[in-house]
């Protein structure tokens, strides 16, 4: 990956003043979008952020950031605007339905959700992401667990 894709990553999952050193990119890609995501404890948002956006900080709070880009032919693909909706279940189907936030900044373009979690449980995310303009909606499936930080 070349350092002009990593640094817009970086932008789009990052309020600007914290960094994920711990977690891996992960997207899925459907023809001409990338649809990048990130699910972390909220107690990791830096302090300042959390509060300028109105993020409680908790060890037992996930915080899932979902960003969407297309490729216009560019160097580098842009940040482009997209309903979601989604929900999460836990292994024993418990399912919890996700609200996304949208958040725009200079250069970058996402989405949030907040939720409750049981330390060390593995959740089940379904995503239903619909890029502006387009006439899909694509299927974003995964798994992660979630540990509750200190």
């Amino acid at each position: 990956m070349n350092s002009k894709i990593l640094s817009l990553m970086v932008s789009l999952f990052v309020f600007g003043s914290w960094c994920l050193p711990v977690h891996a990119e992960q997207k899925q890609v459907f023809g001409e979008y990338e649809v990048h995501y990130i699910g972390l404890t909220s107690n990791e948002l830096d302090k300042d952020v959390a509060k300028i956006y109105d993020i409680p900080r908790s060890r037992t709070l996930g915080y899932l950031s979902i960003s969407v880009l297309k490729d216009n032919g560019g160097s580098i693909p842009v940040a482009w605007n997209a309903d979601i909706t989604g929900v999460m279940s836990n292994l024993i189907g418990q399912e919890t339905t996700l609200t996304f936030k949208r958040v725009q900044e200079t250069g970058a373009l996402y989405f949030y959700s907040t939720f409750r979690f049981q330390d060390e449980d593995m959740y089940r995310f379904k995503l239903n992401v619909k890029p502006e303009g387009s006439d899909r909606t694509y299927d974003v499936k995964f798994s992660q667990r979630f540990y509750a930080s200190e």
